[in-house]
């Protein structure tokens, strides 16, 4: 027990990078986002993308989230679908979530 008896002071993200995750369910399927995973490595990154995400999957895609860019038209919305419903991010707003890990 002794192995766990001392605090880490960095911060998470200073040991870990983290990874977005995309599977394919089938081979007929598109890649889907279905989350991160924070590892120092590709290969450790990988071990847990597989074991939280990948049961069913016979595609499994890992990103580099700091060089992860997401863009979307005006048009596109991010809301439940409901009449009225206007969840269009703003190209600020998606800039500023895109690029939450970066210091802006």
């Amino acid at each position: 027990m002794e192995e766990f008896d001392h605090e880490v002071d960095a911060p998470r993200g200073a040991t870990s990078r983290e990874w977005e995750v995309f599977v394919r369910e089938d081979t007929a399927d598109p890649l889907t986002h279905v989350g991160s995973v924070s590892a120092p490595s590709a290969d450790i990154a990988r071990e847990q993308a597989a074991s939280l995400f990948a049961r069913t999957a016979v595609t499994l895609w890992l990103c580099p989230a700091d060089e992860t860019h997401r863009y979307q038209t005006d048009e596109a919305t991010l809301g439940t679908g409901n009449a009225g419903d206007d969840a269009t991010m703003s190209v600020d707003e998606m800039e500023s979530e895109t690029l939450r890990g970066e210091n802006r």
